[in-house]
């Protein structure tokens, strides 16, 4: 079995990374055409376009290596069965179950393989994209930002900012600290004039604390000057603009949404992709679980018929995603079941179909 096993790891190892740089490369063709117009107007030059669609590749790979899985499986297995090896090694007493294990240990490779290439390369790739596109291809300037008026602010602790005006240089002015309970109540807030940050800590100027018991009474105290003790946060805090969910690393989602929460914001759409780079990373294990089954049942359809259904296969997984995902954010459903659904329901029908498959 050891020499059964290397043949088929080879053979779907090598049709997985054929049909991988194929669906790729279709993807990247179809965006060129897409964005050539966006390209010709604003004169971007060659090496640009090729460096754009360089930083692109990595989240084309993370989101099309489930279509090359199925489609290695139903081009391995499908040949097997028009060439009637199936069923000699079924003859020589060899189960399904045990041909099926090399594909199952490329699918569970796909889990860690997902979950470090997409955290080390597609965000960061992301990120980097966004930036190629508004600084060397629109050629936006790049600004540093001296001021910024109507700060919102989430910090660490449960402190929520409000500030007027803020200056690169460590000063807001005309700021308000809300510190926020466990239940979301305030607890403290805290009002002033001004305040500078200095050797490090932040010292503030004309300053109103308030304090909100639990029997819903207020305790004020006035100050001239504070040193706004345990607050953390830096000048460059306040200045940096946060980046969209899918440029964002997994621990800074992470941080991001227990600020979030205890602020009372809304938190569906960046819960629900939280919970989806977890649960993404299965979906090469569970088409694989799906493929096996159906690569050797329709045994007389052929290797065409298998590729089709490979592909309806991933797009249905694909279509099911997605609609998860809007009633995750949208509030019909949990962020963590919207992300999970996909799996559960297209992994029990793929356990069924194995169970069934030798009958």
């Amino acid at each position: 079995m050891k020499i059964i096993d290397r043949h088929l790891l080879g053979e779907l190892l090598r049709f997985a990374l054929l049909a991988l740089a194929s669906v790729v490369v279709i993807y990247l063709l179809i965006d060129l055409f897409e964005e050539l117009n966006y390209f010709t107007s604003r004169k971007a030059g060659l090496l640009l376009v090729l460096w754009y669609y360089l930083l692109l590749t990595p989240s084309a790979v993370t989101l099309l290596y489930p279509v090359s899985l199925v489609l290695a499986v139903f081009v391995v297995y499908g040949q097997m069965v028009r060439h009637r090896e199936l069923h000699a090694l079924e003859s020589a007493g060899v189960s399904l179950f045990r041909l099926f294990a090399a594909a199952i240990a490329i699918g569970l490779a796909t889990v860690p393989a997902y979950l470090l290439g997409n955290e080390l390369l597609a965000i960061p790739a992301n990120a980097r994209l966004s930036d190629l596109r508004r600084y060397d291809i629109e050629k936006r300037a790049v600004q540093k930002v001296q001021m910024r008026r109507n700060v919102f602010f989430v910090g660490e602790a449960g402190r929520v900012f409000f500030i007027r005006e803020f200056e690169s240089g460590g000063l807001m002015r005309d700021f308000s600290i809300e510190e926020l309970g466990p239940d979301r109540k305030v607890t403290r807030r805290l009002d002033g004039r001004e305040a500078r940050y200095e050797d490090g800590a932040w010292l503030a100027f004309d300053v109103a604390a308030r304090r909100f018991r639990d029997d819903g009474s207020e305790e004020l105290v006035r100050s001239d000057t504070m040193t706004l003790a345990g607050i953390r946060e830096t000048p460059a805090d306040f200045l940096v603009t946060p980046r969209p969910v899918e440029e964002t690393a997994t621990r800074a989602l992470r941080r991001q949404l227990a600020r979030m929460r205890r602020a009372g914001e809304d938190v569906s759409e960046e819960e629900v992709e939280y919970h989806y780079r977890f649960s993404y990373s299965l979906i090469g294990l569970v088409v694989m679980l799906l493929g096996l089954p159906l690569s050797v049942r329709f045994r007389r359809g052929g290797v065409m018929f298998g590729l089709g259904l490979g592909l309806l296969v991933s797009f249905l997984y694909w279509g099911a995603i997605q609609l998860s995902r809007a009633y995750g954010t949208s509030h019909v459903i949990s962020p963590s079941l919207s992300a999970w659904l996909p799996n559960i329901v297209f992994g029990a029908f793929a356990l069924l179909l194995l169970v069934n498959v030798e009958r």
